[in-house]
């Protein structure tokens, strides 16, 4: 009998993700400002970005995770019940070291932790987008996305703002212990998930997926790029999301220089991220009935479009409702495109290498995207915000340009959507 995707799928993915958001909230937006609130130099508190590190090297084991059943549990669920168990563990002890009592053998032991945190996350984050790509038809895959991105995102959203509320409330050993439960909760659909009758060509305890040797990282990822079309799909990653990382991080400075309060900025920061999570199931959509070639130009499109609206606040004159709308637009397209990209992504995984070749892809993406990031500020002191919105516009209408020359050399993508389209029809 063939697989089918369920509405319990749908909330497997969107708990698993949202256990990896949550974490990656607790690191990018809670740890500054409480370390910076109990007098930590702003030097230490710049190394916890460093701390993120395994996410960018995750690449490395990922061959090795994709080809051992931990434990027996499945192929991929052995790997994220130890991971989450392992980020439960990071986070218990966190909960134990008072922020306002730390010294500098308590810091460097704190930071431990939070590296151990990133470990355990981002090796979930392995296994889970593995799990993903063999549980998404290529129909469904705008929709799959849309689930772990808007996953995700809202645990990312809760961590940020919930935790930091519960802090000042209940202090800070009790809130991060909250955090243990709600982990433990994430864990539930999981546990209940049978991936060896699911799919039933895992293999048991300790064993490979294949006879084959696992194979080194660099053996691994020279077979990824000998795909027939790999290199306009490489140039792809490496361009998609530069143009929102050069704009996307000189927001906030911008809306400061034209003269928002931080109040002012929260609130357009929790309600425009809110439209993000809603845009990601209007993502799902647009590239289940489009397909991947027609939604990824059109998106890179639009992300033109709003990056170059976003010049418009630079004059300072825009209402608080108009700054609404161009932060929420600029939102609203991130999460679609992040939508949309993710998608594609999963039609150059294969079999028995899904974990490590996805995140092969999200290591390119995100390390030329952290490039722009790094260069923005260089480009906004340089030019002024209005021209650097306009060229990250610019860039991303050649993007459009790039994927459509991408899909004239490689159909693959397109192929495998539009014949599981059709056999899915067929089926209705």
């Amino acid at each position: 009998m063939a697989f089918r995707f369920t509405p319990f799928h749908s909330m497997l993915l969107i708990s698993l993700y949202f256990a990896q958001g949550f974490p990656a909230g607790l690191v990018a937006h809670v740890l500054p400002p409480v370390m910076r609130e109990h007098g930590l130099p702003l030097e230490y508190i710049g190394f916890i970005k460093l701390l993120a590190l395994p996410w960018v090297l995750k690449f490395i084991w990922a061959p090795w995770v994709d080809k051992r059943n931990l434990f027996g549990w499945g192929q991929h669920r052995g790997w994220i019940i130890a991971m989450i168990g392992w980020s439960m563990l990071m986070l218990g002890l966190m909960s134990l070291v008072a922020p306002e009592r730390m010294t500098l053998l308590m810091i460097s032991g704190f930071f431990v932790l939070i590296l151990g945190l990133n470990l355990g996350a981002s090796t979930q984050d392995i296994a889970t987008d593995g799990l993903a790509v063999k549980l998404l038809p290529p129909p469904l895959r705008g929709w799959g996305n849309a689930l772990q991105v808007g996953g995700y995102k809202i645990g990312m959203i809760v961590c940020s703002s919930l935790l930091l509320m519960s802090i000042d409330l209940v202090g800070w050993s009790v809130s991060i212990g909250f955090m243990v439960v709600v982990l433990g909760l994430c864990l539930i659909p999981v546990l209940i998930f049978n991936e060896s009758s699911t799919f039933p060509d895992t293999p048991g305890s300790g064993e490979r997926v294949s006879d084959k040797h696992i194979p080194l990282p660099l053996e691994t990822y020279l077979g990824f790029l000998k795909q027939p079309g790999i290199v306009w799909w490489i140039a792809v990653l490496l361009m998609f999301k530069l143009p929102d990382s050069l704009a996307s991080g000189m927001i906030k400075p911008m809306l400061v220089d034209v003269g928002l309060d931080l109040s002012e900025i929260g609130s357009i920061t929790l309600l425009s991220s809110l439209v993000g999570v809603a845009a990601v199931f209007a993502g799902g959509g647009v590239y289940d009935r489009l397909g991947p070639r027609n939604s990824l130009a059109g998106m890179a499109i639009l992300q033109g479009i709003s990056l170059a609206s976003i010049s418009l606040i630079a004059g300072g004159s825009l209402s608080m409702g108009e700054l609404l709308a161009l932060t929420m637009f600029e939102q609203l397209v991130d999460s679609m495109s992040n939508v949309t990209l993710f998608a594609v992504m999963m039609h150059y995984c294969r079999r028995e290498h899904e974990g490590a070749d996805y995140s092969f892809q999200a290591c390119i993406q995100i390390m030329f995207a952290g490039l722009g990031s790094v260069l923005s500020g260089v480009v906004a002191a340089l030019t002024g915000y209005e021209v650097l919105y306009w060229i990250a516009g610019g860039i991303s209408v050649l993007i459009a340009a790039l994927v459509l020359l991408h899909f004239r050399y490689s159909s693959r993508a397109q192929d495998e959507w539009q014949l599981q389209r059709e056999l899915r029809q067929k089926a209705l």
